[in-house]
């Protein structure tokens, strides 16, 4: 994925490690318009670098500084290759700072990660 200015102070794609995870996102359309819905693509890589496949996960999110949820309920759409997962119905209502949660369900449960980003006039439509 190339990287994209869209967001003030963050880089797309959005890259978060931890222990286990690399997890890179991103709207898979430029520039993201508010009040319609997209896509993205999640890479999620272990520690190694290696793909991790399989993955079932929720998506959840909001404006923690407004103490809102998404005005949407994304979801996990496929895997489309190992690794690379795509998610639907992510809405922005407006600007400011988001975040977008990947929680692990069934076997995949200690999967956890938060994507947190600022979302300004630069940067939509």
């Amino acid at each position: 994925m190339l990287a994209h200015p869209l967001f003030a102070g963050t880089a797309l794609p959005i890259n978060v490690q931890n222990a286990n995870y690399n997890v890179n996102a991103a709207p898979e359309d430029f520039p993201i318009t508010l009040n319609n819905i997209h896509s993205w693509l999640i890479i999620i890589d272990d520690s190694s670098g290696q793909p991790v496949e399989d993955l079932e996960f929720t998506v959840k999110g909001g404006m923690p500084d407004h103490q809102h949820g998404l005005p949407s309920q994304p979801k996990l759409i496929d895997e489309i290759n190992p690794g690379k997962y795509i998610i639907d119905g992510v809405k922005f209502n407006m600007y400011g700072k988001w975040q977008i949660e990947l929680i692990g369900i069934n076997n995949s449960s200690d999967f956890y990660q938060k994507l947190e980003f600022d979302l300004d006039h630069d940067n939509t439509n």
